[in-house]
């Protein structure tokens, strides 16, 4: 029921229960913590981690509604105009049922065209424009990386995580004004990206990466929130996801290639030295890159069990280049001429059609002697999680990269439910991220079954191509007369001829 516009009183009374229904930024205080300390800010990137229900998602509409407006109390924004994005998970839930009525929620009315959200909302094009000339469009991480290219943009929201390709993809919008991001989420898919990039380095290494602050929130730290009806919502939980869903803490999400890897595999840096004076061998695998790092993994062995102390990796190196500085490195650690294999990636082997070369033969000529690993993913992926298992397989803290992807590590899936439930599960991982679990796969699989130490202790063959195994004997031990003659090449190309 409307009210007379003579009747002043209660026109006042009208919009102050109007405003008690439904507040606008006005109203909005946020809570002591977590909540104010995200607000206030001054890095160009922010991440929110918190539980379920603990306000993430209001900061972060918040935070968009006092960009547009010009109006955020405790940093300076660009005058509006101002230009916004929002990203969302999809386009049912994440965009019409939480980021867009949080953004209606709290923008003032004075804001919207006619003082109406559907004036100002073009739902066919997913653009809100207000009344001063500011625009936010929003987008989905369902949409390929392409959709979310475009024009420059003062800020981008990211409400949850959205792939890494979406994420770089709308960053790049902020390039040439200096803009900033935030992002709002709960961890529930495992140490994905986000983990790696910005909550280890920050929160477990205090390491930050300069400019992105992150913050931890509770659901309990909202104090709108019962803490007898959460602990009754979540009592059917297993107590991981419940750390998840109530302190934004990551967990061990379904889907992981190695769910059984965690700290207990991790150690504390080890001297290669130490290991020379020790007399240990010294064995080394890789996985060939470009654009993707190539990536180098030493490790030894101590009483069946595989210890990796080392990791190299880089991107964007000739094969030159990474030869120059993987033995400069081995050089000053004192393990020149200590390696006793190096095993790798099987297509290096290819031959380039425009040089008639191979990478594997470049490795050659710069003195790094590279034999092809065994590339049975299925067989390579099983001993790899039967070592983890049996505590027979473990990475010291000098390889935050080879950690950080075995914490990553997913078996790929359908980019919607419904083809997940429609189809049978893809067969093997993801290949995104993969290069230094590649590398330990080869490296795993170059080591015997315990049926088999006699072959690898006498002649040193688990580099040798899977394609070429010789025959077994009957005592189950081989010697170089019984390879074949590309085999024995092998170990000389490897070993040098007094091997």
């Amino acid at each position: 029921m409307g009210v007379a516009i003579n009747d002043p009183i209660a026109l006042i009374r009208e919009r102050l229960k109007a405003a008690a229904i439904r507040p606008n930024v006005y109203g909005y205080k946020p809570y002591a913590g977590v909540q104010v300390e995200f607000h206030k800010a001054t890095e160009r990137g922010r991440i929110f981690l918190a539980g379920n229900r603990s306000g993430k998602t209001v900061s972060g509409a918040v935070e968009a509604v006092w960009y547009l407006t010009g109006t955020h109390p405790y940093r300076k924004t660009p005058e509006p105009p101002v230009y916004g994005r929002g990203t969302a998970v999809d386009i049912e839930q994440g965009l019409n049922k939480i980021m867009l009525p949080e953004i209606q929620r709290w923008l003032p009315n004075k804001y919207l065209r006619n003082g109406s959200w559907e004036d100002s909302y073009d739902r066919s094009g997913r653009t809100l424009t207000l009344t001063n000339g500011s625009k936010m469009d929003f987008l989905t991480n369902e949409q390929d990386a392409e959709k979310h290219a475009g024009t420059s943009r003062n800020f981008v929201w990211f409400d949850e995580e959205p792939d890494e390709i979406i994420f770089n993809e709308d960053t790049l919008r902020l390039v040439d004004v200096n803009g900033d991001w935030w992002m709002s989420m709960t961890p529930l898919l495992g140490f994905t990206w986000i983990y790696r990039n910005y909550y280890r380095p920050a929160i477990e290494l205090a390491q930050p990466n300069p400019g992105v602050a992150v913050f931890l929130g509770s659901t309990y730290d909202n104090p709108h929130i019962s803490a007898e009806v959460l602990d009754e919502i979540t009592a059917g939980m297993s107590d991981e996801e419940k750390e998840a869903r109530r302190y934004g803490k990551f967990m061990a999400a379904s889907g992981l290639v190695y769910p059984s890897f965690g700290r207990h595999n991790v150690l504390a840096p080890i001297n290669p030295r130490g290991l020379v004076a020790d007399g240990r061998e010294i064995y080394c695998a890789m996985d060939s890159g470009l654009r993707h790092p190539t990536v180098f993994l030493w490790a030894y062995v101590d009483d069946g069990r595989i210890i990796v102390f080392h990791e190299y990796v880089q991107a964007e190196r000739t094969v030159a280049q990474h030869c120059k500085a993987i033995l400069e490195w081995e050089r000053s650690a004192g393990l020149k001429d200590r390696i006793t294999y190096r095993i790798g990636d099987p297509s290096i082997e290819q031959r380039s059609l425009a040089s008639g070369t191979s990478i594997r033969s470049m490795y050659s000529e710069g003195e790094i002697f590279i034999g092809l690993a065994n590339n049975d993913v299925d067989a390579g992926i099983n001993r790899v999680r039967t070592y983890l298992e049996r505590l027979g397989l473990y990475i010291t803290e000098d390889c935050p990269h080879l950690i950080g992807e075995l914490q990553g590590y997913r078996w790929d899936t359908f980019s919607s439910k419904r083809l997940a439930e429609s189809k049978a599960p893809k067969p093997g991982p993801k290949k995104v991220h993969d290069d230094a679990a590649d590398a330990l796969r080869y490296l795993v699989m170059s080591r015997p079954d315990d049926e088999f130490q006699g072959w690898a202790e006498e002649i040193r063959a688990p580099w040798l191509n899977a394609s070429t195994t010789p025959t077994e004997r009957d005592d189950g031990v081989y010697a170089y007369s019984d390879l074949e003659a590309s085999q024995q090449s092998t170990v000389h190309q490897i070993l040098g001829d007094d091997w």
